[in-house]
Parts: C-alpha cells; sequence; structure tokens
C-alpha cells in the first residue's frame, strides 16, 4: 500500500495518511539544530517510537556530533536526516556522513553533496517535498525500513501512479504527460525520455552508470523524483575458446 508522509515538517510526529488522505498512523521525530564548533549542524530523528536523544555540544566539529547521534540511534531502527548537508560538511567532507540515510535536498548545493556521497557506493536518499512510501503494513517499523532502503518517490505536485525498479531498469507510469531526465553518476544527465499518459515509461541500464535516479516533470513544472539505484555493471560476453 501507498502512504504519504512529510518528513520536514513542524512537530515531534509524522502523520502517515493513506490514498484517501486519512491518517491512520505517524512516526515519531526529533529535530534540532546544533550549533557545533565548524559549522550548525541541522538534523531530524525519525523512528518507530521515541528515543533518547544526546546533548548538543558546542565544542565538537559536525563529524563528532554525527557520530554521536548515528551510536546514539543504533539498533534502534531509527534514521538520521541530514538537514543541510552542504552548509554542515559541503561536498569536499561529504564522505563524513556515512551511515547517515537521509538528506534533505533543498539546494542546488546540496544535491551536489548528494551526488558526491552517491559516486563512493554509499547508500543515501534525498528527501524534498513530500513522500510516497510503498510498504506491506501499517506498522511505523515497516515504513521506517522502507524509507532507510529507499523505496519511496519524493512528489512535489507530481505523483506517479506505478513504480517498477529491477536489476535491467526502471519504469514508472503517470496519469499525465511527462519527461524524465535520467541522473547517473555525479548528478550528470544521461538523457530524457518522454512519456503519454497513462503510458508505462522504461529506462534500460547501460551498464555503466553506477547510479541512476530520475526526475520527472509535467507541462506545468511540478515534479516527482525517485530514488537512486546501484547499477551493477554488465559484464562484456566470453568469447568462446579456440579449440
Amino acid at each position: 500500500m501507498r502512504l504519504t508522509a512529510d518528513l520536514l515538517g513542524d512537530g515531534s510526529t509524522i502523520p502517515l495518511r493513506d490514498a484517501e488522505g486519512d491518517t491512520c498512523g505517524s512516526l515519531w521525530c526529533h529535530a534540532a539544530t546544533w550549533a557545533c564548533r565548524d559549522a550548525p549542524l541541522e538534523f531530524r530523528l525519525i523512528g518507530p517510537e521515541p528515543l533518547w536523544v544526546p546533548e548538543p555540544e558546542p565544542t565538537e566539529p559536525v563529524v563528532g556530533a554525527l557520530a554521536r547521534l548515528l551510536q546514539a540511534i543504533k539498533g534502534s531502527g531509527a534514521l538520521l536526516l541530514l538537514g543541510n548537508p552542504a552548509a554542515a560538511l559541503g561536498k569536499e567532507r561529504i564522505l563524513y556522513a556515512e551511515g547517515v540515510r537521509l538528506f534533505s535536498i533543498v539546494r542546488p548545493e546540496d544535491e551536489a553533496c548528494w551526488d558526491a556521497l552517491l559516486a563512493h557506493g554509499q547508500p543515501v536518499y534525498g528527501v524534498r517535498g513530500s513522500v510516497s512510501v510503498e510498504v506491506m503494513t501499517l506498522h511505523p517499523a515497516g515504513v521506517v525500513s522502507a524509507l532507510a532502503y529507499g523505496l519511496f518517490t519524493c512528489d512535489e505536485g507530481l505523483s506517479l501512479t506505478g513504480l517498477h525498479e529491477d536489476r535491467a531498469g526502471v519504469a514508472y507510469a503517470c496519469d499525465r504527460a511527462t519527461t524524465a531526465t535520467v541522473l547517473i553518476r555525479h548528478g550528470f544527465e544521461a538523457a530524457e525520455i518522454r512519456g503519454a499518459a497513462d503510458e508505462q515509461v522504461r529506462w534500460l541500464d547501460r551498464g555503466n552508470e553506477a547510479v541512476v535516479r530520475l526526475v520527472i516533470n509535467d507541462a506545468d513544472g511540478n515534479r516527482c523524483s525517485t530514488q537512486p539505484r546501484f547499477v551493477v555493471p554488465q559484464r562484456a560476453p566470453e568469447k568462446p575458446a579456440h579449440e
């Protein structure tokens, strides 16, 4: 079933809404900004139930604060969302965000940090707008698990009616005509694919992309973003041995 949620909204809970827009559950959320020694750190802890949260230490750097937060949620099933990747770490130091599963993507600089971490093979998923997450049950732990594995899209005025990903590529459908930009390693725009309303639009991996994600737009500028898929390089067929 599909649920929607605003992971970046205000409040200590995140309502989960069903296809009719009715609230059918919630997640726990703790949002804060710590004034670290070298930069501000904006973050959210998201989990199925409340957790103890450590206190800020103004004398420690962002890297140390992230390490303490990750240690605090270890084994709990909760996730750490980094709210300001560019301001907190920047592209040059973004590898220190290893272990963070969610990035808030507000500015192009945040997206550049996201693509830089993806290029190193680190699984991290971008959050902007409202998220649509596919789950088997309504249990909050199942929702958090789906978020941890990137089983969601980010909807900014545009939602998909279908999305299928496998080892060969990705396919989607929408109730209106769309244009999708295919983004691969380092955020490089590899292609544009277009589809009519209710048509299945498919991208087949070439094997050298390393990472593939789609940004899908309609004619009115509404957008839906899929999460990155890591692409396994395709082997060239072996030549038969000569007798």
